[in-house]
């Protein structure tokens, strides 16, 4: 390069990409749910050892069980998960997503701890069956989540925070701790914190994509943040 001046810009434009801070975590492959053999910086220590899709795990282009969103992995046949109860809980319509199909329901068929990560609908063609994962840390010899991983959250909702139940203005109204949703599709203007069908559900809170804001959240909680959104206290 013959001209300095462009030789001194060329070396701060260089600089100052290496300074910048590194760009936010913001894809599964680097998290805890991407269970395949392709090595990502924070996976499980048992995850797949021969199936280096990630995305099947949970999802499948054909023969989807339920259809959206394209889920792939067997869900759990738990009939009663149990319901939470509170004398300061006013929505009305809290039910059970025992043998349901609900958005919670997919998160509850591994988290429940009774069937496999690796149990899946539709296995890949590469493996030609269920991927083979490691055991001993996270997951036992059938891929289920060891009980003792604060991620086997059981087969009991009845002592979390309730989910499956709609919330909307007039829930906000009765309450009166509550803010009112934007919509039936977000609590708040900002969009991060989701509601189905105008329902809170497991991912209303939980991101499973991306897990910037450990775990997993949908917005950071520093400061009560993601509380916050819903709750006036």
């Amino acid at each position: 390069m013959r001209n300095p001046l462009l030789h001194l810009a060329a070396v701060t434009v260089i600089l100052a990409l290496a300074a910048a801070p590194a760009a936010a975590q913001s894809s599964v492959v680097d998290t805890k749910h991407n269970l395949s053999a392709t090595a990502g910086a924070d996976q499980i220590a048992d995850h797949s050892t021969d199936e280096d899709q990630i995305c099947v795990f949970c999802h499948t282009p054909h023969r989807a069980s339920p259809s959206a969103p394209l889920w792939n992995h067997t869900q759990s046949s738990v009939a009663s998960y149990g319901v939470y109860s509170s004398p300061t809980l006013d929505a009305s319509d809290v039910s059970d997503i025992g043998g349901g199909t609900d958005v919670s329901n997919l998160c509850m068929s591994c988290h429940d701890g009774t069937v496999g990560v690796n149990d899946l609908g539709n296995p890949a063609n590469d493996t030609g069956g269920n991927p083979t994962m490691g055991s001993g840390n996270e997951l036992d010899a059938a891929g289920k989540i060891l009980p003792s991983r604060p991620t086997n959250m059981g087969t009991s909702l009845a002592d979390d925070h309730p989910v499956n139940f709609t919330y909307d203005s007039a829930l906000a109204a009765a309450d009166g701790e509550l803010n009112t949703p934007e919509s039936s599709m977000w609590v708040d203007a900002a969009h991060t914190v989701p509601l189905f069908n105008g329902k809170v559900q497991c991912a209303s809170c939980h991101d499973p994509h991306n897990n910037t804001n450990e775990p997993f959240l949908t917005k950071t909680n520093q400061g009560s943040q993601l509380c916050l959104t819903c709750h006036v206290k």
